[in-house]
């Protein structure tokens, strides 16, 4: 079912067979012309404009996709999936803020369009609002409990505002939905962007390994950057060597050095974090408070 649809038509059928067939420029195109048609038929039918702005979307056409969505738009204003794919359109042709307030009018029309309740807890994270972000994130997470972007999305905003509690629980739910969903994408993943924060000038985006491999095998690494060029990594990393000790490292060109901070464990996150904060500032020669994103 189309997202924010209760029932379908024949512009609907007719979007719901290009999509599967999304792949074959052809079957697009086909779709497109029996809709143009229908269009013709019923001007004032607001899914013909929709199902045609959904084609020319999946086409590469935003300008036309973008055109078509804000008729349907026009003559339903409260079609929830017309804002919503409208907003996709801004979305794609940098239209940043156009398209979350395209994104936020399909809430208004449909409170419970998860597409739409996650595409505005993303867009305000990026906008630097973690707070908004979270609220909308958690709503989202309400529709759809067991999704691992959302998850991550939500893991991320929580420890930009470092809630820490909260953000334990989430990480290790996170890593519970990993290990047991049964989509292949998911399955097939083995690293994701846990955190980015900044010390000083320096840019740190953290990744966590969700099935560490190899000698050494690297549980979180730490890549920092500036400006300037200087760029080095930071691993938690265990090897047969350290005998099931986890140690922070320093990558930095050839220099691969044991920073000698230690743990029998792997230490939580939010314990992790102020050492490598405390080691990138020592590394790059700046101040050690660091600012989460």
């Amino acid at each position: 079912m189309v997202p924010g649809m209760k029932k379908k038509d024949l512009a609907i059928d007719l979007l719901e067979m290009a999509l599967a067939r999304r792949d074959e420029p052809a079957a697009l195109a086909t779709a497109l012309i029996a809709l143009d048609k229908l269009s013709q038929s019923r001007p004032e039918h607001a899914n013909c404009h929709y199902a045609a702005g959904r084609v020319l979307l999946a086409m590469g056409q935003a300008q036309l996709a973008m055109g078509a969505l804000r008729i349907a738009c026009q003559l339903d204003p409260e079609h929830a999936a017309a804002h919503y794919y409208e907003g996709v359109a801004h979305w794609l042709l940098g239209r940043k803020s156009e398209a979350l307030t395209k994104v936020l009018n399909a809430l208004h029309a449909d409170p419970d369009l998860f597409e739409a309740r996650f595409d505005a807890g993303v867009i305000y994270s990026q906008r630097g609002d973690h707070a908004a972000a979270l609220e909308h994130l958690k709503r989202a997470l309400g529709l759809r409990p067991e999704d691992f972007p959302t998850l991550k999305k939500l893991l991320q905003c929580l420890l930009a505002l470092d809630y820490h509690g909260t953000a334990q629980l989430t990480h290790k739910r996170l890593r519970q939905v990993w290990a047991t969903s049964e989509d292949p994408g998911v399955r097939a993943l083995r690293s994701y962007v846990l955190d980015q924060f900044d010390v000083g000038p320096v840019r740190v985006v953290a990744v966590e390994s969700l099935a560490p491999e190899g000698d050494p095998r690297v549980l979180y690494s730490f890549a920092a950057h500036d400006s300037a060029g200087l760029a080095f990594t930071i691993t938690l990393e265990t090897s047969a060597a350290l005998r099931g000790s986890w140690v922070l490292a320093v990558n930095d060109g050839e220099v691969h050095a044991n920073t000698g901070m230690r743990w029998s464990e792997p230490p939580g996150y939010h314990l992790l974090k102020p050492s490598v904060v405390r080691l990138v500032g020592r590394w790059a020669g700046v101040g050690e408070e660091g600012e989460g994103e």
